[in-house]
């Protein structure tokens, strides 16, 4: 028989319930900031031994160390963004011109699949499309980047409170978190284990794809191997066929230009070794960092950037991590007693139904 609810518990649940509606407005409100506020969260988490070492430990204001970090930020960020666009934006310009290679090649391409099926792909009229889809391609590209910044400057907002309440905020979550110390040990685990294995991990795997697919690019004759091993290894981001992306239409451009041996080279180079490597290293990168099976790596990372966008390389995978450690502590409080709870009751029944001596 259901229990009849008091005055005192129909109060908190009314008042859980307008904390939750309120609280579901609010979080729908401003969801188009969520993935800024994740980028501030990886960012937190990578400071906070430093911040929370300059403010505990050297006695900094909380204030001026957020500051301090904040400028940290900034330096690598134009730095990264002031070489992608020197690299990009001048090279783009030039493969979507009038003349671009890029036409060529699929002219090119047209043609040696025409002589050996009949059949053609590609007409002028395509070509000229493709060249005007390409333009705004480009125009997006510049526009993006635009949003890009702002996204940037809510980030670095939320951060400079993040670093300022170092300490604050983990007191208050885990004030509010209906688990146990241990439990929420997990979690701030994972949390870390996780930041730390893919924000390490992703730059060193770039770096090293992007270093091993240059000399390929230059071991098998294609032009400028050194800035197609650095865009293969900014594409190695994507898990699985960021790499491919680059180097397999790198081999279809070998072909167009008679470089029929130079383009299959690259292909098996690209499939045994430019992909092994990420593949292999990336999983055991995280293997030894988080602990994370690769399944759910890869999972993870689909679904995190459906959801969160690029933080979704992280949080994706953490996500799933989480449920699964939710389930765990669940099986362990709950599912472990069932079995005690029905011997018990047996044993009841037993010495119910065993007649007195």
């Amino acid at each position: 028989m259901l229990k009849k609810l008091s005055s005192a518990q129909l109060k908190q649940w009314m008042l859980l319930a307008c904390i939750i509606l309120v609280g579901s407005i609010i979080f729908f409100s401003l969801i188009d900031f969520f993935a800024d506020f994740l980028g501030a969260l990886i960012l937190y988490v990578l400071y906070r031994p430093i911040t929370k070492y300059l403010i505990e430990k050297k006695r900094w204001r909380r204030g001026l160390t957020s500051i301090i970090m904040i400028l940290v930020t900034l330096v690598v960020v134009v730095f990264v963004f002031t070489l992608l666009f020197n690299m990009f934006i001048p090279k783009l310009q030039f493969l979507f011109a009038d003349s671009s290679v890029i036409t060529h090649t699929v002219q090119k391409l047209d043609q040696q699949l025409f002589e050996l099926t009949g059949q053609r792909l590609m007409n002028p009229e395509n070509i000229k499309m493709l060249q005007s889809e390409a333009a705004n391609y480009i125009k997006s590209f510049l526009g993006q980047s635009i949003n890009i910044l702002g996204d940037i400057g809510i980030m670095l907002l939320f951060l400079y409170f993040m670093i300022s309440n170092t300490g604050i905020i983990e007191k208050a979550v885990i004030d509010f978190l209906p688990m146990k110390k241990s439990d929420i040990d997990k979690f701030t685990t994972e949390l870390k284990a996780q930041t730390f294995s893919n924000v390490l991990g992703a730059p060193v795997l770039a770096a090293l794809q992007g270093l091993v697919a240059a000399l390929g690019y230059w071991f098998f004759d294609l032009s400028e191997p050194l800035f197609w091993g650095v865009i293969t290894g900014l594409f190695s981001f994507i898990p699985m066929v960021g790499g491919a992306l680059i180097w397999l239409p790198s081999a279809i451009y070998l072909f167009t230009t008679g470089k029929q041996y130079q383009s299959l080279a690259l292909i098996v180079y690209g499939v045994l070794i430019i992909s092994m490597i990420d593949n292999i290293f990336r999983f055991a990168f995280q293997k030894k960092f988080a602990d994370v099976h690769p399944l759910i790596t890869v999972m993870g990372v689909i679904l995190g950037l459906k959801l969160f966008g690029l933080p979704g390389i992280i949080f994706g995978p953490l996500l799933i991590s989480y449920f699964l450690l939710l389930a765990n502590i669940y099986k362990e409080q709950f599912i472990h007693h069932i079995p005690n709870i029905i011997d018990d009751d047996e044993q009841t029944e037993k010495q119910i139904d065993q007649p007195p001596a």
